[in-house]
């Protein structure tokens, strides 16, 4: 590869990830090999999970995550999940997308 054929991010990639490696051209060669080879570890991470049937692949239940039976009824069952703990208070994020839009509330548990 020669300096002029500098690469570029993936035009089938959504547009979020394209801007965060867009964002990682600025960085030095150490921490973006770093950051190579934690993406490498995270996808042979999910494969092997995928294969041994976890359930640890992303989107999927995970532990800490509510069973889908306790999302409130305005929440659809493919939302994703994150679980908080802020000054003793456990709260959950639901985030989901609507069309062009994403769609998020928050429950106090």
């Amino acid at each position: 590869m020669t300096t002029n054929d500098r690469p570029r991010p993936p035009s089938a990639l959504e547009q979020d990830v394209r801007e965060r490696l867009a964002a990682l051209e600025s960085r030095d060669v150490e921490t973006l090999r770093a950051a190579s080879d934690y993406l490498e570890e995270l996808a042979a991470w999910k494969v092997a999970s995928a294969e041994a049937g976890s359930g640890a692949d992303y989107g999927e239940q995970s532990e800490g995550e509510p069973d889908p039976d306790e999302y409130p009824a305005d929440v659809p069952e493919q939302a994703n999940v994150s679980v908080k703990e802020i000054a003793g208070t456990t709260y959950h994020y639901y985030q989901w997308r609507e069309g062009d839009r994403i769609e998020s509330k928050t429950v106090q548990r």
